[in-house]
Formats: C-alpha cells, structure tokens, sequence
C-alpha cells in the first residue's frame, strides 16, 4: 500500500495530464482537482489580504518616516532639551522595531503561502507522474490482455479440435459382427465401395456370395463394400457375439481336432455353450486357432445375408437349397461343381424370377450348359449380374451368349468373363457387336483371356458409340489403350483391374 502511494505520488504529473480529476487509494486522498482548487482559492485570498495588509504596514511605514524627516527638518537650527529629543528617538525606535516585527510577520506568512503553493505544484506533478506510469501499465495490460486472447483462441481450438476428436471416436459404435483389418490400401472405385488405408479395421455387417462384404470402418465410421482379398480376419480384435455363435456352431458341429473342445462336446448341451463360452474368453491361443480353422473351413453350402453359396454341390443339396430360397436370397454362386448339377440347376434358378446375380465359378461348362444358359437369358427378367469366371469359356459361347444379349434380353447390367483363355481376338468383333446393339449393359469385363492388343482396340472404338458402358481390361493392356487416338474419351470408362 505504501509502495503504491509512493509510486502514485511520483506520478501525479503525468496523470493529470490526462484528465486527471481524483486519485484515491484507500482512505487516503492521493490527488483531488476540486480540493486543490478551493485550498489554493484560500491561500491566495489569504495571501491577497495579507499582502495588502503588507501594502498598507509599508505605506504607514512611509509616512512614519516622512514625519521623521518632517521633524527633524523643523527642529534643525533650534536648541531642544535633551529629554525632548531623548523622547522622539526613543518613539522612532520602537516604531522601527514594530515595523520589523510586523515585516518578518509578513514575510513568514507569505513564505507559507509559497509554501503551500509549492507544495500544490509537487502534488500536481507528482499526480502527473502517476498518471504517466498508469498509461504505461494499462499498455502493458493491453499488450498482456492481447496475448492472453491469442493464447485462449489457440487453446480452444486445440480443445476443439481434440474435443472433435473424441467425440468423433465416442461416436463410432463398438462393432457388432467379425471384425477384419486391410491389408492394402484401397480407394474406391464405384460410388457403393469403401476406401481404405493399410492397417484398418472394418466391421463386416454383411457377406456377400461373390466374394464382397458390406463393412464399417472403425476409423471413419464410413460404409462401403469391400472385396475379400484385400483383407483378413483380425485376430487381435474382441470376439463379438455374432463370431461367437458362429464359432460354437462350426466347433460343435464339425470334427475339430482341439482337445479341450473335444472334452466340451462331452457335456450336456445346456453346459456347452457356457463351457465354450468361457473357454474361448480365456485362451487366446486357442481362440486364435479356432478362427484360422472356422475361416478356412470349405462347406458344401454356405448361406449369406443375400444369397447362398454352393462349393462341389450334390443334387440332393441342390434340392433342399432351392426349397429354402426366399425372396432376399438374390445371389447365388456355384463353384467347383460337375457340369451335370449345373444343367440341372440353372432352370430352377433362373425360371423362379428371384435371382439377381449369378455366379459359376471354377466349373467346366460344356456346350449343353451354354445352350441351356442362353435359352434362360433369352426369357429371364430378373438376372442383372452373369459371372463366368474360369469356366472354359471359347469363342463359341463368347458368341452364343452375345447373341442372345442383343436380341432377346435387355434386363442384364453386368457380364464378366474373367480367366477364362480359351478367348480369343475371334471373339473381339462378338463383344463390339454387343457394346453397339444393347444399351441396357453397363459393364463387361474380358481380363484374363487371350485377346491380343488387335482384338482390344476394336473392342474400345465401340466404347465411342455406347456411351454407357465401362469395359474392364488386364493392367498390361493400358499401354495399348493409351495409344488409341480417341483414349480421352473413353478414358473414364476403361478400368485395368
């Protein structure tokens, strides 16, 4: 408190200069305009009467000393008594003495008021001083408040931007169903697929029989399909109810060669599943060993959200399969089966009008199959996906099946022939043909097969009349493609895979 009284004393001048009119600190009256003004009224007109008192003591002072000069003048040349004379210098000094009494009265008072005043002018411009040392602190503060301000912008947005963050994190869902993790990184490449970065989990919520999965990344919350080779199953993710039940299904139904489930199947069933439950909680390796066996488990029929898949099918089972089909098993996929089933599949199939997507994959078509594959397509309404991959098929089907696309079928969007060598560039002038004349597909896929670069860029000159449809080619015929003088149109729609 001292300190600050001090320092706002030195001060005074510098704030006054600034409009100063009262500084208080505490109870104690630093600096006050109006109460200087009225002392300073009071010593003036206090100084005022005495020096007029002044005036008046040296003007009788005067004329005393006229008199004197006046007396002793009259009595020059005259002889007086000596007590006369005694008695006028004794009156002259005492008045003398008066006068100097009365001079120094004066001038102690007028040495007072200076005084005063001068002590006015040292609260004045200790006042100023004051005054100048709050402007420089209340820049300082200025300065210090505009640092605090950035400082606190920067803040929040750090907080912000962290806060986005987390409630970005606490925002995904825990996943529900099998949880994989890419392996690649992957951007999409049509408008329904998922992109992705090495390293990503993905919540698969969907299987689906042509190899796709419907999945969540845990990272972006984003959904999208993602196909199966680009990623695996991630073995460090928490077991999620819809895994578990499928694991006790396979661990209890097929012959796994583990001990401890072995002993589990011993047990009643109400036991089982708590046994099993528990088990797999418990023993990591053990968990591990069973999703490697359960993923690599290859069953005969193998039901999916939106279809089924049949690996190496029996008529029987191709028969108790048709009678559990509904209306949302659209897809069906048939590999590593006899021409035979096929032939006797395919009409059940295809006459029920509920199949939208079909694939045969890893199977020997014969010619009777082709015939029967296109006297279905020729009626069918409802196919939009034919997947032929690795199934023998030559020039002859290539020709058979875009035949029939051109003339009796305008309900099909997507054809893929994929690996299959037996085609050739005999086939190219089939496939423009069909690019030409059907303006319903949208997607026709020829990588894996034999047709030369010849064969491919007549191929791709009909990519610039059907404007509709994206042609899927082998990576290692982009140089021809790129070489083709109409390449830029075209271009959007020409994918190497």
């Amino acid at each position: 408190m001292e300190s600050l009284l001090v320092t706002a004393r030195d001060n005074v001048d510098m704030l006054k200069e600034m409009g100063l009119i009262s500084l208080t600190i505490g109870y104690y009256t630093v600096y006050d305009e109006h109460g200087i003004d009225e002392k300073v009224k009071s010593l003036m007109k206090k100084l005022e009467m005495v020096e007029s008192e002044r005036d008046d003591l040296l003007e009788e002072n005067a004329k005393l000393k006229d008199t004197i000069d006046t007396l002793g003048i009259s009595y020059e040349g005259r002889e007086v008594d000596e007590s006369n004379k005694s008695s006028i210098q004794s009156s002259e000094s005492e008045k003398e003495e008066s006068k100097k009494k009365m001079t120094k009265a004066m001038q102690m008072e007028i040495d007072h008021l200076r005084s005063s005043l001068q002590s006015k002018t040292g609260i004045e411009e200790m006042l100023i001083g004051v005054e100048k040392t709050l402007i420089e602190r209340e820049k300082e503060i200025e300065q210090l408040q505009e640092k605090i301000s950035l400082m606190n912008i920067q803040q929040l947005k750090e907080i912000s931007i962290t806060l986005r963050k987390d409630q970005s994190t606490q925002s995904i869902d825990p996943p529900k169903g099998p949880v994989y993790v890419a392996i690649r990184d992957r951007e999409a490449r049509l408008s329904d697929e998922l992109s992705f970065k090495k390293g990503e989990k993905l919540e698969i919520k969907k299987e689906y029989i042509d190899g796709w999965r419907f999945a969540r990344s845990l990272d972006t919350d984003q959904e999208g399909d993602v196909y199966i080779n680009y990623i695996k199953k991630d073995e460090e993710s928490e077991l999620s109810t819809l895994e578990s039940l499928e694991l006790f299904h396979y661990a209890m139904t097929e012959n796994v060669d583990i001990p401890k489930i072995k002993e589990i199947k011993t047990r009643s069933n109400v036991e089982r599943a708590s046994l099993f439950w528990s088990l797999i909680k418990q023993d990591s390796v053990l968990l591990d060993q069973l999703r490697k066996k359960e993923d690599g488990n290859s069953k005969a029929i193998r039901w999916h959200n939106d279809g089924v898949e049949l690996t190496s099918p029996s008529l029987i089972q191709c028969q108790e399969v048709v009678s559990l089909l509904t209306y949302k098993h659209t897809n069906i996929v048939i590999k590593e089966s006899s021409s035979d089933v096929v032939c006797d599949l395919l009409p059940v199939l295809l006459q029920n009008e509920k199949v939208e997507f079909l694939r045969i994959q890893d199977t020997q078509l014969t010619q009777d199959c082709i015939s029967s594959l296109c006297n279905l397509l020729a009626n069918n309404k409802s196919l939009l996906d034919l997947d032929l991959i690795n199934c023998s098929i030559d020039d002859k089907a290539v020709a058979d099946i875009t035949n029939v696309l051109q003339t009796h079928n305008n309900t099909l969007l997507g054809l893929f022939f994929f690996n299959n060598p037996h085609i050739t560039s005999v086939s190219a002038q089939s496939l423009s043909e069909l690019i030409i004349n059907n303006s319903t597909l949208t997607k026709l896929e020829v990588s894996g097969t034999l047709i030369s670069s010849d064969g491919i860029l007549q191929i791709i000159q009909s990519l610039t009349i059907n404007k509709n449809i994206k042609l899927l080619l082998d990576p290692k015929q982009k140089d021809t493609c790129t070489e083709y003088h109409d390449y830029n149109i075209i271009k959007d729609r020409v994918i190497f895979m």
